[in-house]
């Protein structure tokens, strides 16, 4: 019945190569050289007497015919991954990606929980403030991402799972708030300016400029909110802050939210999780994503 099929082999180098638009990134992604993956390619298009992609000097570009194959083979295989996942109880290792700070600052220092609760699952954590393209790229299965969450939950490919909405809130250390919770007017403020431009703006600097009613106040700006906390943490200054980031700071003392004014919570922007559907019934990953929505749902900030 499927004698006329090409090897899976075949297969799985033109569907890679297809999907990264590059021979050499899928040669890496398979393991094996450059070399291996033009001639499984150059074989599949002889066996079908068609071109599945148009050479180019440093780049190759997919046929119409390469379209076409290229969408069922995608579809096919990640079909057939998650029929064995199941079949084989999941895999045991997870990638997870997300930003720096959220890596750094929460899900490191909370992820012994986790391997406690299932010590058999590897967790492998990917952090980094590019957009993984969770839909093609299969060295990642699961994202953590900030923002606002797509309007569409569910597209064809991939689930968007809401986490937690974020409180900002105003943290230093004992000592700082110590010497300038009475006069404001000669504190530093420290605010994260995010990289990615596409995000809303919170208000945080009028926020800050109400509350110095007298002054110009002192704002310095990091692009890394574990370097915003950091600053803070070395008794620098006031750090506006979402309260996750610090949680681990609260609890050891080292730093405490401001009173009165800096007391109240600025409401922030949302984390959510980024699911493949090609491992939605993966054992592993409906563990870790129980675990994460339980663990935030346990640590909410204590206004």
């Amino acid at each position: 019945m499927f004698q006329q099929l090409p090897s899976l082999n075949a297969i799985k180098a033109f569907e890679s190569a297809a999907r990264l638009n590059s021979f050499k990134d899928a040669a890496n992604e398979l393991n094996v050289t450059p070399t291996a993956i033009s001639h499984q390619i150059r074989t599949l298009e002889d066996s079908l007497k068609i071109r599945l992609f148009e050479r180019k000097t440093r780049a190759v570009t997919l046929t119409k015919e390469g379209e076409l194959l290229a969408a069922s083979a995608n579809q096919s295989l990640q079909d057939l991954l998650s029929t064995i996942n199941q079949l084989k109880g999941s895999p045991r290792t997870l990638t997870i990606s997300t930003t720096n700070s959220f890596a750094a600052m929460w899900l490191v220092p909370n992820l012994a929980g986790f391997q406690q609760q299932h010590p058999g699952i590897d967790i492998q954590i990917r952090a980094e403030e590019s957009l993984i393209d969770m839909e093609h790229d299969r060295r990642v299965d699961m994202a953590i991402r900030y923002g606002e969450p797509p309007k569409q939950l569910e597209t064809k490919a991939l689930i968007h799972q809401p986490l937690i909405q974020e409180s900002i809130g105003f943290f230093a250390t004992p000592d700082y708030w110590k010497k300038h919770s009475k006069n404001t007017s000669e504190a530093v403020f420290f605010c994260t300016q995010w990289k990615n431009s596409k995000l809303p703006n919170l208000g945080i600097e009028e926020t800050i400029k109400s509350i110095v009613e007298d002054t110009q106040p002192n704002i310095r700006y990091f692009h890394d909110e574990n370097l915003t906390a950091q600053a803070a943490l070395s008794g620098q200054g006031i750090a506006i802050i979402s309260h996750l980031a610090v949680e681990n700071s609260i609890k050891n003392g080292w730093l405490t939210q401001g009173t009165d004014k800096m007391a109240t919570p600025i409401t922030g922007l949302h984390y959510y999780l980024v699911i493949p559907k090609r491992i939605q019934t993966n054992q592993a990953a409906i563990r870790f994503k129980k675990w994460l929505q339980s663990t935030l749902a346990k640590n909410k900030p204590v206004n």
